[in-house]
């Protein structure tokens, strides 16, 4: 017998999305024991969606924006205290879409490795969007062979395989796990408390992801390129400093140093090399590595901030 499944979805200022993902976990062949919206710009469609949802949601409506990790905190909390049935936690992002067998899909591998979490693959235009990593260094370099789901899935099998870490879209995580382990954090503001989350729970239990589901993401295109090339710069120099800080502050890391320097010029290839991404960089690498503050520590300057006070 499969554990009753809440959905921890966070959602800003995405009613489209929210509906879409809404309207397909009404249709998943594995039904829902409930839903848990954090949303993090109340005022919107959020409170109606969730009435013609297919199954019973709570929205928690938090003005003050605290990131994806805070929001998915929130909502796993409200989803243990309000659903005493349930048995695992589904993390989705809003922008996701999932077909109707993947519930199921994911459940019976999950059993099947004796595992307390599981994700799928990610995929976006058809092409691999991203995958966790596998624990045999061996099926690292495999896995990158791949350039669609169904090349994972010749390339790697259909059976579970242990990973170190996932990107958080769509992750299913056992209520045992969590009880043990903990919620997502709350200081990475964007980009890479799903990554911490997933490692923990790597380290201390078994987690696997499977190439037999595939489940697309599919953000919105941007109505303002402007405001959209700004954000998309935070966002980067967000994901410098947590993994800079990933790399050197937790013991369930696992080998993110080797993936620190390729962030570093992917961010200068795509930003470019000039004094104001220097000084940017250099910030998040010394407040990431050196003090050990996530992007969005209480404790330090936020990402925010600290590319406004860099500014030339």
């Amino acid at each position: 017998m499969y554990p009753s499944v809440i959905a921890a979805i966070v959602t800003h200022r995405r009613p489209a999305e929210l509906r879409r993902l809404l309207c397909c976990l009404s249709e998943s062949e594995v039904s829902l024991a409930g839903c848990v919206i954090s949303d993090h710009a109340p005022g919107g469609e959020t409170h109606a969606l969730a009435a013609r949802a297919g199954f019973k949601t709570l929205v928690l409506d938090d003005p003050s924006n605290p990131g994806p990790g805070a929001g998915w905190a929130n909502a796993a909390k409200a989803a243990l205290a309000h659903f005493p049935e349930a048995g695992a936690i589904w993390y989705l992002d809003d922008d996701v879409v999932i077909p109707a067998e993947a519930l199921g899909t994911l459940l019976g591998e999950l059993e099947k490795a004796d595992a307390e979490s599981i994700a799928p693959l990610l995929a976006e235009d058809g092409k691999l969007w991203a995958f966790p990593e596998p624990e045999p260094p061996a099926l690292r370099k495999v896995i990158r062979m791949a350039m669609t789901p169904t090349e994972a899935l010749v390339l790697l099998g259909d059976e579970p395989i242990s990973f170190c870490w996932c990107t958080g879209a769509c992750y299913l995580v056992k209520k045992s796990a969590i009880e043990r382990l903990g919620f997502h954090r709350s200081d990475f503001w964007l980009l890479g408390e799903d990554l911490e989350y997933s490692m923990r729970l790597a380290a201390q239990s078994r987690a696997v992801f499977t190439c037999k589901v595939s489940v697309t993401h599919l953000p919105p295109p941007a109505a303002n390129p402007e405001a959209a090339a700004k954000a998309a710069y935070l966002k980067f120099c967000s994901l410098l400093r947590n993994l800079s800080y990933l790399s050197f502050h937790t013991p369930h890391s696992r080998h993110m140093k080797n993936y620190l320097a390729g962030n570093f010029r992917r961010f200068f290839r795509t930003h470019g090399l000039q004094i104001r991404t220097l000084r940017h960089a250099a910030a998040c690498l010394w407040n990431g590595a050196v003090r050990g503050r996530p992007a969005g520590s209480a404790a330090g300057q936020s990402v925010v901030d600290m590319v406004a006070a860099n500014e030339e």
